[in-house]
């Protein structure tokens, strides 16, 4: 699977309210000031920026990674707003299972009103239809109950508990797996 075919230029997607896009630098001050919330440290293995600094760092590396891998993160911006609450990602898909894996983070301010399940439902479609891949997976912590819905609501199947499967702030932890499977592979 050649990414470049599908990512060169990287593709936005729209929904209803939000622009998935390529992440550019004038996301800076939008990216820190949703990711340095200290709540996000609860769902995600990172924790949450303390400078501007780091912001920027993370930034230069989403950006490269278009280049890098030839994909990479969605920025999800909202439509009204005109501004990023959240990111969006698949990983490389593995070359021969035609496999990745989906991950989002939104910022808490716009936390339980779909726009998470919103973004996976069009990531969803477009590595199912435009890439023709066999299977998409996202796991969460288990007390994650908002990505457990959205995930869910996105048409994902849970599928059980993998127990151990990370290390997560220097600790083994459990996470839930869900996945969607194409119809047509």
């Amino acid at each position: 699977m050649d990414l470049k075919t599908f990512f060169t230029p990287f593709p936005s997607l729209s929904t209803t309210r939000l622009l998935l896009r390529a992440l550019r630098q004038d996301d800076l001050n939008d990216l820190y000031l949703y990711a340095s919330d200290p709540e996000i440290d609860r769902y995600t293995p990172w924790t949450h920026y303390t400078s501007l600094a780091e912001a920027q760092i993370d930034l230069d590396n989403f950006i490269a990674d278009y280049d890098r891998f030839g994909l990479g993160a969605w920025g999800i911006e909202h439509l009204d707003e005109q501004r990023l609450i959240g990111i969006i990602n698949i990983s490389p898909p593995h070359p021969h299972y035609l496999r990745t894996e989906l991950g989002f983070t939104i910022a808490r301010t716009h936390w339980g009103q779909g726009y998470g399940t919103e973004a996976a439902k069009a990531v969803i479609a477009f590595g199912l239809d435009k890439m023709q891949l066999n299977r998409i997976e996202a796991v969460c912590l288990p007390e994650n109950l908002a990505s457990a819905r959205a995930l869910t609501k996105a048409g994902m199947r849970h599928e059980g508990r993998l127990h151990n499967y990370q290390v997560w702030r220097e600790k083994p932890c459990d996470l839930e797996m869900y996945a969607i499977t194409n119809p047509a592979a």
